[in-house]
């Protein structure tokens, strides 16, 4: 993998856990939004319920509105406990998931720093191994350049093979020594 894939994959991995912890924050603002809602409306349904019973009964005879009114209220008393019950559910499940998600937030950062330190760690190991290769293969490749020099230098001579591993070379006898008491001389191209 390349350094500009890598750097790529942070970038893309950074905006990610970002858009991800954007996306908790907002859920949990909503959903604590709509509890308070739910707590508000609540609240209100009892006495909307009860002064909408009152209005009607208003009209209704005295005995037979006491007793309708008794009816009324018992049954509004057991739908104000029920929702008083669903009510502190649900703001339980609101705390629970509050909470659910700050985990889930904490965790993401923790998988965004292992994962950028991976990465650190894979960029040091690749740049390390360059270095490394670069400088062996370097040294090498000096190696094999002397060599094709020589190789060059013998494919324009006139060398033959004059027998079981012997060399014999058209050698230009003009020519100056050269070498350790001048006892080398220039062999001559070939035709």
């Amino acid at each position: 993998m390349h350094k500009s894939e890598l750097d790529e994959l942070v970038k893309s991995t950074a905006l990610l856990m970002e858009r991800y912890q954007h996306l908790c924050k907002q859920m949990g603002q909503q959903q604590a939004q709509q509890a308070g809602a739910i707590n508000a409306v609540v609240k209100s349904l009892p006495g909307q319920l009860r002064s909408s019973i009152d209005a009607t009964l208003a009209g209704a005879s005295r005995e037979g509105a006491d007793a309708m009114k008794q009816t009324m209220q018992a049954a509004v008393n057991d739908y104000e406990q029920r929702l008083a019950a669903s009510g502190e559910s649900l703001g339980r499940n609101v705390a629970t998931l509050v909470t659910e998600i700050e985990r889930l937030r904490r965790a993401s950062r923790g998988v965004l720093l292992k994962s950028l330190g991976l990465v650190v760690a894979a960029t040091v190991l690749l740049v390390a191994g360059t270095i490394w290769l670069g400088g062996r293969y370097r040294a090498e490749i000096e190696r094999n350049q002397i060599q094709a020099e020589l190789l060059r230098a013998y494919n324009r001579a006139d060398v033959v093979l004059c027998g079981k591993e012997q060399l014999c070379a058209n050698v230009d006898m003009r020519g100056s020594g050269t070498g350790e008491k001048g006892r080398y001389r220039r062999v001559r191209p070939r035709p």
